[in-house]
């Protein structure tokens, strides 16, 4: 799959989800390594946060969740005009649908007590092989033993709720003990996924106003959205 960068972060050239979903997912194959979701705000933070951005070099599979990197990805690179945002919790859901038809042992990372838990009874009551669960508050002693837990579990698909930087720094040291399986950056989606967050409605994705809607509901997200400031400055100056 072509790769195309964006500030120095390299992302697969991916046209839509269920694409996306198949090279990542399919009956002769489950890729391993680390998939990323890349936004505007990931970005603007690699420039200030050199951790982060080796984090995220290091990655194996980054793709756009960001309707502004994909006006960026269109604007660069002209002959991928029909590229479209691939939403992570979208891309969750649709990933969690065919590891339910191809029984893919499945590990969940993240979240609170009772939304891992909840989340983990609803994916089984549709099919999926949830060979284990943990939610996100562990300290560095825990770390090793959870780690060590998934790699028993022999799990080929882990996903992680906590949060970035938090979740990629730990799904890449999950990946040096245990590289034989695909790790994904989920945020937030656990909650969104039990209703425990609402999402925005899908009128609103469609509009690609999800963002809005977040900071209409979330006002104290205020100061996350000042890194689209710059992120706009980028783009309008061509620095992207």
């Amino acid at each position: 799959m072509q790769k195309l960068i964006i500030r120095d972060i390299e992302l697969l050239a991916v046209p839509n989800r269920q694409v996306f979903a198949d090279f990542l997912m399919n009956e002769n194959e489950i890729k391993t390594g680390l998939l990323i979701a890349i936004n505007a705000e990931k970005v603007v933070l690699c420039d200030k946060d050199k951790e982060l951005k080796a984090l995220i070099s290091q990655a194996d599979y980054k793709y756009a969740d960001g309707i502004s990197l994909i006006f960026s990805l269109r604007k660069k690179f002209p002959h991928y005009q029909s590229l479209e945002r691939i939403a992570g919790a979208d891309l969750w859901l649709e990933l969690m649908g065919r590891a339910s038809e191809l029984k893919v042992p499945t590990f969940l990372v993240g979240g609170r007590e009772d939304v891992v838990a909840e989340t983990s009874k609803r994916l089984m009551a549709q099919g999926v092989n949830v060979v284990g669960v943990h939610n996100g508050y562990f300290s560095t002693q825990q770390e090793k033993a959870l780690i060590e837990e998934i790699k028993q579990s022999g799990a080929k698909f882990v996903s992680v709720a906590m949060g970035s930087p938090k979740q990629e720094t730990f799904m890449q040291k999950a990946k040096e003990v245990y590289p034989d399986c695909l790790y994904m950056g989920v945020g937030g989606t656990y909650d969104v996924f039990v209703g425990r967050v609402k999402r925005a409605p899908l009128l609103w994705r469609k509009m690609n106003l999800e963002w809005l809607y977040r900071l209409l509901s979330q006002p104290t997200r205020w100061q996350r959205q000042v890194n689209l400031l710059r992120y706009a400055y980028y783009y309008f100056t061509n620095k992207l």
